[in-house]
């Protein structure tokens, strides 16, 4: 006998092509999904890294031109003349008597001009991290400026060398014995000036690094 009351339910059929359809295109979307999330993570770390390198190198690039600075003015300030003078001769020292030190004045002078014009480029890499051009033109400039800061700083040191230690070979006394002051002015300017030359050294190597990232 039928039950008037009775309720019936429809089972909707659901075929296993209709099942293995949905979950290969859920398991084809799901690696998407990650590899373009993972994509934006690196190039957010990326941009970041690079920002903050801009920023170092625009920190560097002002304590390099300081040292700079400090270098050429003491250098180029250091004289001294010796208190007994002949009818012929008196016995002065200063910079402009040595090619070296003359070619160390000039060069760092030179050297400090350019890192205070290479301020704004740097500045524009703080902004654009991600634009190439204006490190790429400070990456050469940099490398030609540590070619002239290592040799000019290298050949003052050679002289400097001389000054205090003399040659008994070459019959070249030690001046240092007689310009004292003299002495500890061209001293004292070789420590800012390898610290410059150091500092752009280190430049030329984050520009390197960076542009590889690029």
């Amino acid at each position: 006998m039928a039950n008037s009351g009775s309720t019936s339910i429809t089972i909707k059929d659901t075929k296993p092509s209709d099942v293995k359809g949905k979950s290969a295109a859920a398991a084809a979307a799901k690696p998407t999904v990650v590899v373009a999330t993972t994509k934006a993570i690196k190039h957010a770390k990326g941009r970041r890294v690079k920002k903050g390198a801009a920023v170092l190198d625009f920190f560097l690039r002002l304590v390099a031109l300081a040292a700079s600075l400090v270098a050429t003015i003491t250098l180029g300030t250091a004289s001294q003349t010796l208190p007994f003078v002949t009818n012929y001769f008196q016995f002065k020292a200063t910079f402009e008597d040595l090619p070296a030190m003359l070619y160390f004045v000039i060069v760092f002078a030179i050297a400090s001009v350019y890192l205070f014009l290479s301020l704004p480029f740097s500045f524009i890499s703080c902004i654009r991290p991600h634009k190439g051009g204006a490190r790429v033109f400070l990456l050469i400039c940099d490398t030609v400026m540590v070619a002239l800061t290592a040799s000019a700083a290298s050949a003052a040191t050679a002289i400097v060398y001389l000054a205090h230690t003399g040659n008994s070979r070459a019959n070249w006394i030690a001046i240092c014995e007689q310009f004292n002051e003299y002495c500890q002015g061209i001293s004292g300017s070789m420590v800012p000036a390898f610290i410059a030359t150091g500092i752009l050294i280190l430049l030329v190597v984050m520009s390197a690094l960076v542009l590889r990232k690029i």
